[in-house]
């Protein structure tokens, strides 16, 4: 065998013996030498490794979590990427955070690896950041001259927005109005256009109270699903939002499962649109449906890879879909669509470091939390010597107002 090609044939099996190992050696191995810096950073070696960690029938090759407010209702653990992070992602992000007056920290969103999180002692602040690297970008509140660092966009909107929800995907964020059921409000903040533009959902007006409807995301597409709990069975239907001029739905997926309860869509499987995840309101169990296969499973923590908290899955269940008037003045209200459920992804390939904006404090620790409690300490520190200075001279004047008086 020539000498070149036994050095080729050398590199492909060394490439396909690095794609099979987890990120964080991976990562270390860069720093062997150019040679293998240069194949861990090229597209091939990329999609390679992605396509070795992709498993289309479970949401095993990737960590996330289930978010509703400041709670984690159910983690996914992926044990093929990252070898060094807790079981669920959720350490990774302080979603609250008490230090007395320091107020708490809330989980907003998320995307491409990369979070958004508010500062609870001053709303004016958020952090950005990566929780796979841990560094945050405090990004301060815009000023009343946006000029240089910040730029600004007025959007005008056909519809009074009051209580919003959104999702964010790719740089277009969708808008739900509770004044205004059936609607989304979707703007690209990448676009030129200055308009929202006002899609219907596609089973709008159809008020059947029994329906439980939820929006989320899959595949890079905007999803739709709404369950109906029948006598014998469930019946499940799945559109997709087409990235395309006139916004148009695709029905996807419409099946129904030997299942009976009230079972309510929680959310789908990002990188796989054949399976979504519904929460019976009934036994307080979750259920995955491979939608292919029109079968379905009961998870919980014996596979030791989902975790559920079922008395927060509840009590959010409940909370979000809990029964409405069926009266005629009331009928819209029974039009109503849960949007409040997040994604929180892990990576499935290595970051670079989080961008910097102009003006943004960089914030390098080992948590958010430990940089929120140095901060809150030197606010307290700060606080006391202002007291000590105050006191010192409300006790000065005290004391001349006494001579004087004397």
């Amino acid at each position: 065998m020539a000498m070149g090609t036994k050095t080729h044939v050398l590199e492909v099996l060394q490439t396909e013996i690095l794609a099979r190992i987890s990120l964080k050696t991976i990562c270390r191995f860069k720093s062997v030498c150019k040679k293998w810096k240069s194949t861990i950073e090229s597209v091939y070696f990329r999609r390679l490794f992605l396509s070795l960690n992709r498993n289309s029938s479970s949401s095993s090759s990737s960590s996330w979590s289930l978010v509703y407010g400041q709670d984690e209702l159910i983690v996914f653990h992926g044990r093929k990427t990252w070898d060094d992070l807790p079981k669920s992602p959720a350490p990774l992000i302080p979603p609250s955070f008490k230090r007395n007056h320091n107020g708490d920290c809330d989980y907003w969103d998320s995307s491409g690896g990369l979070v958004l999180i508010t500062d609870g002692s001053d709303k004016a602040y958020c952090y950005v950041g990566s929780p796979v690297l841990q560094q945050w970008i405090k990004i301060p509140p815009p000023p009343s001259d946006p000029k240089g660092v910040w730029t600004f966009k007025v959007i005008h909107s056909p519809i009074q927005i009051g209580n919003m929800y959104n999702i964010n995907l790719n740089g277009t964020i969708y808008f739900g109005c509770l004044s205004v059921p059936g609607i989304l409000l979707t703007h690209d903040f990448y676009s030129e256009s200055d308009q929202f533009r006002v899609v219907q959902l596609p089973d709008y007006p159809d008020h059947n109270k029994d329906y439980k409807r939820t929006l989320t995301t899959s595949g890079g597409f905007v999803m739709y699903l709404r369950t109906l709990a029948k006598k014998e069975e469930t019946a499940l239907k799945i559109w997709r939002l087409m990235n395309n001029d006139d916004y148009s739905w695709e029905l996807l997926w419409e099946v129904r499962f030997p299942t009976t309860g009230n079972y309510a869509p929680m959310a789908m499987y990002l990188f796989d649109v054949a399976t979504v995840y519904l929460w019976s309101q009934r036994d307080d169990h979750l259920v995955s449906c491979n939608l292919r296969k029109q079968n379905y499973t009961v998870l919980g923590d014996a596979a030791n890879d989902c975790f559920i908290d079922q008395s927060v899955c509840k009590k959010s269940v409940d909370e979000l879909w809990r029964p409405r008037s069926s009266s005629d003045e009331d009928e819209d209200l029974n039009f109503q669509v849960c949007i409040w459920l997040f994604q929180f992804v892990i990576p499935r390939w290595m970051e670079e470091s989080v961008p910097r904006p102009p003006h943004a404090e960089m914030i390098d620790t080992t948590s958010l939390l430990s940089h929120a409690t140095a901060t809150h300490e030197r606010m307290m520190r700060e606080h006391e010597t202002m007291m000590r200075e105050r006191a010192a001279i409300m006790g000065d004047e005290s004391n001349d107002e006494y001579f004087w008086m004397g």
